[in-house]
This record gives C-alpha cells, sequence and structure tokens, in this order.
C-alpha cells in the first residue's frame, strides 16, 4: 500500500448509518484524492492491520436500531448541549453546571461569588471556598468533610470561543490581583485547550501568581456529566431527556442482608473493639462501603468504628492491621489519602518489628504503593523521602530474613516480594504531580493497562532490574516446591515491564517459569494470555522481532478446540508483524492459516476470521507484486465477507477490507497508466464482488491528478520494499525482497506447482531471516539470484540440488507436495533456505551451525509450517487461472530497470555493530594495525609523498574516508598497488599457478623497504576505482583475523584481476 493511512471510522461509521453503505463511494473517493497523491510521491503506508474480528463484537447494520445512551454516545450529546450555551449567551447557566460539578468532584465547601460591577464585580471569581473548621475535626464524619478543602480555591468559568488562553491569563491576573490570597484557580471553558497550551497556562500561573491552576474544556466536563450523580445537570441546564440518565453505579445487591445488619450491629455497640477478631468483624463492611458506590454515604461511619478500634487496639499486630485499612479504605472512598497520612506513617513506625509475619509484608508493600500513588496525584502530604526510606526499610528487613534461610513457602514470598520493590518505579528527582483531573481510583488499574497496551513505557526507569531479576530466577526454581504459593500476582507484575526485562539474560528462564506455573494452575490457555500480553507491549514500542517470538510461544499455547480463537487472532497478529517487517509471504502464510483455521472451526461463530485471513493475504500479494493474485484474492475476501459476517461492506467495522479496496485502486490505477491492456481483466475479476461501481468512483475521483511514469512507479515500489506490480503476469513469475542486507531476487515458470513451490519456499526463507534478525547472523551486504524448478521427487531436491552458473545465479529443485512426504517436504524447503544463508554469512561452519541450533531451539519448525502446508494453504486458483496469467504479453512495471530495494523497517536492516567475534581477536587485531602504521609506509617508499602532494588523490581519499573508510585501510591498498608493480619490474607473473618458492620470494619482496631503483608510480596508478578493487581485496582477505570465514565470495574473482595474494597478510 503506497499511502499515508486516511481512517476517520467515526465519520463513516455515522455516514453509513445514514445512508447505507452503497452511498459511501463518494465519501471513498474522496480519500482516494489524498491517498493517491501520497502514491505519487511514494510513500507507503506505516498502518497497522488490526484483525477486524480480534475483539469479538457483534456489527449493527444501517437498519437496526442503534442505543443511543452508551458513554460515548451520552457524552457526545452533552458536549452538543454545553456548545450550544454559546448560542444562547447562557453564561450563567454554564457557571452554574461548573459550581455542581466542582462541589461533586473538587471541593465540598464552594460558594458562588456574587456582587454588583459597581462594587467591583465578582473579581474574576465565579465561585469559591469558604472556611470550615471541621477539616481540623481527628476524623471524617460525613461525605462533606471528606470533600472539604482547607485551600483558597477560586473557581472560573467563560463560554468565550475565540482566544480562550487570553482570557484565561486576564482572568487570573484579575482573581489574584485583588481579595484574599488564592492557592488554586479552576477553571471551566467549553472551548478545547490543547494539552501543550494547558501545560504553558499551568506553568506561568505558577511562576506569576504561585498558584495551581486546573483547566476543565467541554471534554473533560461532559464526561463526568454522563455520571449518574452528574447527570441532572444535563437534564436541568442543557435540557437533554431524563431517560438517558445513566444507570445507578452496579452493586450486587443495593443494601446486601449482611452489610445492613453488621451496619446496625457496629452502631448499636457500646463496648470498645480492640482485637484482632473485632478487626477482621470490621474489616467486611469497611471494605464494602469504600468501594461500593451504593454503601458509600456509610464511609465514615465505618472509618470511626476503625479509629475507635485503633484507639482500644490489644496489641501492636492489630494496631498495625487497623492502620492499613484505614488508610485503604479511605484513599478508595474518598479518593484522596491526607485524612489517613498519620495513619500510614503510624504504620510504617511499626513495621521493623512486624515483618516476619507473611501478611503484614504483604500489606506493607500495597500501603507503599496506594502511598506512591497518592503523591504522584497530589492527595497526599507524605513526603517522596518518607515514602523512600519506608521503601529501603522494606527492602532491608527482606534481604535479613532471606539470609536467614527461611522455610519454601516463607522464602518463595520473600523473594516475590524482593523482586516486586526491586522492580519498582524510580521516579525523577524533579516529579511533581499532574494538575488536572484526577484519574478516579477504581480506574487506576485500567489507566495502568492501557499505558502498558499502548507502550508508553519509555520513560520508565525501574530501581534494579538485575536483583529483581535474580529473584524471580530463584522464585521460579522453587515454584514446584511451593505449589500453594500464589503466583499469579508476580507472573502479572514481570507482564507489566516486559519491555524493560526482555534484554535481561534471566528473562526467557523466569518468562518461562511463570509461564509453567501459571499454566499448572489455569491451563494453558492462560500461558497463551500472558504471551498475548507481552507480544502486544513489544509490539507497541516497535519492538516486532521480540513481539513476533512471543506470538509463536502464544499460538502453541492456544492450539486447542476451547482455546482456538486466541490461537486464530495469533496467527492474523503475526501476519501483521512480518508485513510490517516487509516479509509479505511470511505474512500471507499467517493469514491464510488463520483463514484456514477459522473456517474449519467447529465454532461456526468464528468463520468469520475467513475473511480478515483472505484481506490480509490479498494486501500482501499486492505488496509482493503479485497484483493479478492479489484481485484473485481480494474477491474471494469478499465473498467471504458476505457469507460470515453482518454488515459486510461496512469499512469502518473492517479495516481489513478498507485497506486491500485502497490497494485494489492502486492496482488498478497503476493498470491504467502504464498497462491498460489489464485493466479489462482486472475488472472481470472484480466484477462479481459488487465493488466495481464504488472502486471506479474512488478512480474517478482522482483521474486529475498527475500520473507517475513506469520508471517513477518502479523507483516508488522499491523505495517502499515492495515488488515490481504485475511480476505474475508473462510465462516467468518474479518475487523480490530485501532484509538483513540481503536483496532476494527469485523466479520460477508460472505454473500452479511451481508457483506454490516457490511461494513456499520464499515463505520459509523470510520467517527464518525473521528470527535470525534476533541474532547476527553476520551476513555481508549482496543479492542472492534464485531460479526454482517444481521438478524433485519425494524431498530429495533442496540444498543437495543446488547449482550455481558462471554468472552467480543459483537454481533450486524442490519437490511439489503432491509427490512428497510433509516432513520431507519441510526438512527439504529449510535445508535450502540455510544453504543460502550459510553462503551469505561471514560466520565460520561451527558458529553458524550454533547459530541455526539456537534458532531451531526457539522452534523454528513450528514457525514455519502453520496449520497446513503453504502448497495447500495458498491452493486456491486454479491451474486455469494462472495459465490466463502466464498467457498475458505483458511484462511487470520497472521490467527493464535493475531492482534497487530497499526495506524500510529498522527491524531487518543489515546490521552495523562491530562483528561478535571481534573482542576475542581484538588484541591480535591491534597489535595488526600497529604493524602497519609502522611498516606499510618504508614498503610504499617515495609513492607516498606523491601521492600526498596530488590534489585529485587527496579528493579521492578524502571521500574514501568519508564512507568509513581509515587510514591504515587505504595504506594497504595503496601498498598492494605498489607490490604488484614492483613485482612485475622484477620479472615476478602473479597468478593462481605461482609455485610455493615464487610465493614466498613474492612475500619476501612485500615485506622489504622500497628500493631507490623502485619505480615511482604516478597518482594515476591509484585511481577511485582501483583503490577499491584492493580496500575489498583486503578488506575480505582479512576476515580471518576477526574469525570469520567467505564462504563463498569475490576472493577468486579479485585475483584475476590482478590483485595481491597477499592481502591476507597486509589486511584485518
Amino acid at each position: 500500500m503506497l499511502a499515508v493511512e486516511l481512517r476517520p471510522e467515526e465519520r463513516l461509521g455515522s455516514l453509513q448509518n445514514l445512508v447505507g453503505p452503497t452511498k459511501l463511494t463518494d465519501l471513498m473517493a474522496g480519500q482516494l484524492v489524498a491517498i493517491a497523491a501520497s502514491y505519487e510521491s511514494g510513500h507507503k503506508s506505516d498502518r497497522v492491520r488490526q484483525p477486524s474480528g480480534a475483539c469479538s463484537r457483534s456489527v449493527r447494520g444501517p437498519g437496526d436500531d442503534w442505543p443511543m445512551t452508551s458513554p460515548t454516545e451520552l457524552e457526545r450529546r452533552i458536549r452538543f448541549g454545553l456548545s450550544t450555551l454559546t448560542e444562547t449567551n447562557s453564561h450563567h447557566d454554564f457557571e452554574t453546571i461548573s459550581l455542581g460539578l466542582a462541589r461533586k468532584r473538587i471541593a465540598t465547601n464552594l460558594m458562588p461569588a456574587t456582587g454588583p460591577v459597581a462594587a467591583g464585580g465578582d473579581q474574576g471569581r465565579d465561585a469559591e471556598s469558604y472556611w470550615t473548621n471541621l477539616t481540623n475535626e481527628e476524623g471524617p464524619t460525613s461525605l462533606f468533610i471528606v470533600g472539604a478543602t482547607d485551600e483558597n480555591v477560586v473557581l472560573a468559568c467563560t463560554t468565550q470561543q475565540a482566544d480562550v488562553t487570553t482570557k484565561i491569563r486576564s482572568d487570573i491576573q484579575s482573581i489574584c490581583g485583588r481579595g484574599e490570597t488564592v492557592n488554586r484557580v479552576v477553571y471551566f471553558t467549553l472551548a478545547p485547550v490543547a494539552v501543550g497550551k494547558r501545560h504553558e497556562l499551568q506553568e506561568q500561573a505558577r511562576a506569576d501568581h504561585d498558584i495551581v491552576l486546573d483547566i476543565w474544556d467541554a471534554l473533560a466536563m461532559s464526561k463526568e456529566l454522563a455520571e449518574h450523580d452528574l447527570y441532572h445537570l444535563a437534564v436541568d441546564y442543557l435540557h437533554l431527556p431524563a431517560e438517558l440518565a445513566p444507570e445507578r453505579p452496579a452493586s450486587s445487591t443495593p443494601r446486601p442482608e449482611w452489610y445492613e445488619k453488621d451496619f446496625a450491629r457496629w452502631l448499636a455497640r457500646t463496648l470498645p473493639a480492640s482485637s484482632l477478631g473485632d478487626l477482621i468483624d470490621l474489616r467486611d463492611g469497611l471494605r464494602s462501603a469504600s468501594t461500593d458506590p451504593a454503601l458509600v454515604p456509610d464511609l465514615p461511619e465505618w472509618i470511626a468504628f476503625a479509629e475507635t478500634l485503633l484507639e482500644h487496639a490489644d496489641s501492636d499486630e492489630v494496631a498495625i492491621r487497623a492502620q492499613f485499612e484505614i488508610a485503604w479504605a479511605t484513599m478508595r472512598g474518598t479518593k484522596t489519602l491526607r485524612p489517613a497520612d498519620r495513619h500510614v506513617r503510624a504504620f510504617f513506625s511499626l513495621v521493623p518489628e512486624t515483618l516476619d509475619d507473611p501478611g503484614i509484608l504483604r500489606d506493607a508493600t500495597m500501603l507503599l504503593d496506594l502511598g506512591y500513588g497518592a503523591m504522584l496525584r497530589g492527595v497526599t502530604d507524605i513526603s517522596r523521602s518518607e515514602l523512600e526510606a519506608w521503601h529501603q526499610t522494606l527492602v532491608k528487613s527482606i534481604d535479613d530474613q532471606l539470609a536467614a534461610d527461611p522455610y519454601p513457602n516463607m522464602r518463595a514470598l520473600l523473594l516475590s516480594q524482593e523482586a516486586y520493590l526491586a522492580l519498582h518505579q524510580k521516579y525523577p528527582a524533579d516529579l511533581r504531580h499532574e494538575d488536572g483531573e484526577v484519574i478516579p481510583f477504581s480506574g487506576t488499574k485500567a489507566a495502568l493497562l492501557d499505558r502498558i497496551r499502548s507502550a508508553d513505557m519509555s520513560s520508565v526507569e525501574l530501581i534494579d532490574i538485575d536483583k529483581g531479576m535474580a529473584a524471580l530466577r530463584a522464585l521460579v526454581d522453587i515454584l514446584e516446591d511451593t505449589p500453594l504459593f500464589p503466583v499469579k500476582d508476580t507472573a502479572e507484575i514481570f507482564g507489566l515491564y516486559t519491555t524493560k526485562l526482555a534484554k535481561h539474560p534471566h528473562y526467557e528462564h523466569v518468562r518461562d517459569g511463570l509461564d509453567a506455573a501459571i499454566e499448572r494452575v489455569e491451563g494453558e490457555g492462560a500461558r497463551g494470555d500472558r504471551a498475548l500480553d507481552r507480544a502486544f507491549q513489544f509490539h507497541g514500542e516497535g519492538q516486532l522481532l521480540d513481539a513476533l517470538h512471543e506470538i509463536h510461544a502464544a499460538k502453541i499455547n492456544w492450539w486447542h478446540g476451547d482455546t482456538i480463537e486466541g490461537g486464530i487472532n495469533m496467527l492474523l497478529l503475526a501476519a501483521r508483524i512480518y508485513y510490517q517487517l516487509n516479509l509479505p509471504h511470511a505474512a500471507k502464510q499467517h493469514a491464510l492459516a488463520a483463514a484456514v483455521a477459522a473456517r474449519g472451526a467447529t465454532d461456526a461463530s468464528l468463520n468469520r476470521y475467513t475473511a480478515d485471513g483472505l484481506l490480509v493475504a490479498a494486501t500482501c500479494d499486492h505488496h509482493a507484486g503479485q497484483s493479478l493474485t492479489a484481485t484473485h484474492t481480494f474477491y474471494l475476501g469478499v465473498l467471504a465477507q458476505h457469507a460470515y459476517l453482518e454488515d459486510p461492506m461496512s469499512l469502518s467495522s473492517h479495516p481489513a477490507l478498507m485497506n486491500m479496496l485502497q490497494d485494489q485502486c492502486h492496482i488498478l490505477r497503476a493498470a491504467h497508466t502504464v498497462r491498460p491492456t489489464l485493466v479489462p481483466l482486472l475488472e472481470s475479476i472484480l466484477e462479481p464482488s459488487g465493488l466495481m461501481p464504488a472502486i471506479t468512483d474512488m478512480l474517478d475521483a482522482v483521474s486529475e491528478l498527475p500520473t507517475s511514469t513506469e520508471k517513477e512507479i518502479a523507483e516508488i515500489t522499491d523505495r517502499s520494499g515492495m515488488g515490481r506490480l504485475f511480476s505474475d503476469v508473462g510465462p516467468e513469475r518474479k518475487y523480490h525482497w530485501s532484509a538483513l542486507g540481503l536483496t532476494w531476487s527469485v523466479r520460477c515458470p508460472n505454473a500452479r506447482e511451481a508457483v506454490l513451490v516457490t511461494e513456499r519456499f520464499i515463505a520459509a526463507a523470510q520467517v527464518v531471516l525473521a528470527d535470525f534478525a534476533r541474532h547476527d547472523p553476520h551476513f555481508f551486504r549482496g543479492n542472492l539470484d534464485i531460479e526454482i524448478d517444481a521438478d524433485a521427487i519425494n524431498g530429495q531436491g533442496g540444498a543437495d540440488s543446488i547449482e550455481q552458473a558462471s554468472d552467480g545465479a543459483w537454481r533450486l529443485h524442490l519437490t511439489p507436495a503432491a509427490d512428497c512426504d510433509l516432513e520431507a517436504m519441510h526438512l527439504e524447503t529449510v535445508g535450502a533456505v540455510m544453504h543460502f544463508l550459510v553462503s551469505q554469512s561471514l560466520l565460520s561452519q561451527q558458529d553458524f551451525s550454533s547459530l541455526m541450533e539456537t534458532v531451531f531451539a526457539s522452534g523454528l519448525m513450528h514457525k514455519s509450517a502453520i496449520v497446513r502446508p503453504y502448497d495447500e494453504l495458498a491452493d486456491f486458483l486454479t491451474a486455469e487461472q494462472i495459465q490466463v496469467m502466464s498467457d498475458r504479453p505483458e511484462l511487470p512495471i520497472g521490467w527493464s530497470a535493475p531492482v534497487d530495494l530497499v526495506n524500510p523497517s529498522p527491524a531487518t536492516q543489515w546490521p552495523k555493530n562491530l562483528a561478535s567475534t571481534y573482542e576475542k581477536n581484538s588484541e591480535k587485531i591491534l597489535e595488526n594495525i600497529a604493524y602497519r602504521y609502522k611498516t606499510l609506509p618504508a614498503v610504499i617508499g617515495p609513492t607516498l609523498a606523491s601521492l600526498l602532494a596530488n590534489a585529485e588523490f587527496t579528493r579521492t581519499a578524502r571521500r574514501l574516508q568519508s564512507e568509513g573508510w581509515l587510514d591504515w585501510h587505504l595504506l594497504t591498498a595503496i601498498a598492494n598497488v605498489v607490490i604488484n608493480h614492483r613485482a612485475a619490474s622484477r620479472g615476478m607473473t602473479l597468478s593462481r599457478q605461482m609455485t610455493d618458492a615464487q610465493r614466498e620470494a613474492f612475500i619476501a619482496l612485500a615485506y622489504a623497504p622500497a628500493l631507490a631503483t623502485d619505480p615511482l608510480l604516478s597518482p594515476e596508478n591509484f585511481d577511485e576505482e582501483t583503490l577499491r578493487l584492493h580496500l575489498a581485496s583486503a578488506a575480505a582477505a582479512g576476515m580471518a583475523t576477526l574469525g570469520l570465514t567467505i564462504h563463498v565470495g569475490p576472493i577468486p574473482a579479485l585475483l584475476e584481476r590482478g590483485c595481491s595474494p597477499l592481502s591476507a597478510s597486509l589486511s584485518v
């Protein structure tokens, strides 16, 4: 897809509900104008293809009655109602709404500010807090007190739409310029305020007036007004229907019978509670009142009961547990920790004496996290230094207990807590809490998971990864001996920071151990769930290779009847990542595997994934340049859409359909431009789908845009890492792709068996390359030109059948699927791939074999053979359809221009780091370099001074140095030229037929300093071409010093051109 993706789902969805899918052509055409423009400029889409079936949901058609009371729809209506306040000049209504919201969400002790303009007006203050002494009472006794503030808070409102930032600055100046000192200004505005502008205003308010500024715009207000306890404001002032009111927050029963009895009993109690048994009896009611919205009004009474128990506690254990319960309930029920700060401090003052109790140890880590959370929200007066001191106290206590060699179960608990504390976030020194809307406590976990899912983890630093991973490794090693240890929480913490831990040496050992423990408890599906979570994290951070590795692990654990849906989604996600890596046939194989698995599932509801798999496969064919094949596959995908999905042509509901529709338009536009004779064939394939009218309208909409020439289209596809369009027409099919510095050109006869065999090989090669990319196979940049014949028998082809022509092209023979045992066919294919890769690797045979063992151990065979063999998965075009393609007289677009392919994926670039063998050979290498600097100037003699004085040579040298060649590289190349001429002047003939005596004489001459009688070579003997030739010769010959090997390379050809055989002794 050569486009910057434009996908306005919300606009498409609303239009579709009004006019139906057949009326979308104008909108689709409008999209294509922008898409085609980007196509002409050569931008490849980086869109992420999320399978439309990845989340099970019912897709409604345009004729259905759509529910209008969903939270999103209700917020939208409220935002619309707020916008009408400007039109009706209803500033006072907006003030009233803002004050009502603020009293519920900010502070209860607020009152409207009034006053005639002549008397000073409201001084920019639409409401302000009033003083109350109740906040200084020992404990909250009503919700009013819980919500009251000690700060001097001022509310300001504006319905102004234009230049609202200037209005805010002006009002703050007015507010702070007169009247009582202000601590915080809460500003309500109907106009949106961008995050960057909001932060700028907040910083200015802090710097100029020493106040905290909170800004609520219409979006933030609408979210709160859509809640049950505030919706009445929308009814009264925005005139929304009362029947749209959101339901009261869910509660299993409004007032459970057990709760009513317990509450009545504690209210009637006369003797003070004091024992651990009393606390356990109290705890259920206290926790329920802090979490159930229907019971929250009782929370102050329950906290008072707990305060009384704490006052009369008969032991430190009872006191510390009561302090924990009070703090936890206060934060959960009131969204602030301040009323319980003193209890948190008292708790940690007792911690060192009580941490041998496993329950209190767990409570301590939970309360520490609660304190950090409250600090980040700005809802506690506990300082960061206090929290960090408590953290160190816990760490020391755990270390001391582990050193005492506790019993296994206690050891497991201590190790899990040690890991938890070590993998705690390290907050920056200048951290301050974020002003503005506070996430409700109940939403904290969801917000954290959203952050993890979106992979916004780049700024996260953990306290001590090595210590945490060491603790986790020790833990997983004893889990089989501690079957009752609850491992799930530890596994979740490990999962949260996957991307931060993945490079640690213990990562895979810990991951596999935790997954195995979870699997023992919850089954294989749970192991797959965790692998999927890790894959999403890696994918979100752009670590595609690590994501792919986790996906392959996950799909194995989901390949069972009751978890098959997870396996199908994993295949689609793998296809998505291979596509992003610019490995389209590996992506196609996984997409088709998902389609076949979905079509054959016993659960008919899974058939819907068939369409996704086919449509993604069509997109992959398009990316590979197989344009006619992509069109056929697209048509089959559309048929599957109609067969298995509701509202099959909804572009907003089915992104895979939208993606391929855009691709299909590009194929047709290219055909209209430079291959018009292919247009009737393309249209005949698409006509039965019913999409041709829409496609035609889309193409008509961009018909006035400038078109590209054939050469320009070919350059665009090369830059995008795509195959040349229409590479599947004519008697020979062609495939081009690039990865890890290798550019592959593969061709085969355009016949059914040959195409399936060739694509099987390409898919396997791309899967293997993705696995190799996680390591460093030490490929040198090069081209592989391979011709494939489907004429082997029963797996006897492959590596043993490979032939190489004099021009460097390879010929490979493979077995068709119908004539081969599956295992033999798979080994034949992978063996052929490995043969080509070892020929391009600089690793020694032993090191390459070790790399092969590593990738095979990580599951290479199951990664490259999925569900069914490739030949079966992709065998949906008839021999007749392929014959039509073969008989076409047209040529691929750009057929006469050399392929200059670029893979834009960062994960599959040619590595530029030091060779892995450098470190162990570095001492010898540096000695050799020093030796060259010492001896080569004398060997070269007066010629060197002559060259340095020549301007043309100096320019050439600087150009080579800018590419990375160093001085000693250039000295080596110059010495090789000088030695060759010196040998010729003495009558020595340089050839591969030299005797040992001749070779020894040549070497002695090479190391001898130049003589006064040696010819002085002119600078013309050292032109750029000659220097590059000798630089390449020296670099190739010097591989042995690095512990590297050239298996098939340029040395024989270089010798034929007269390069010195001494390169091996003169080069690194």
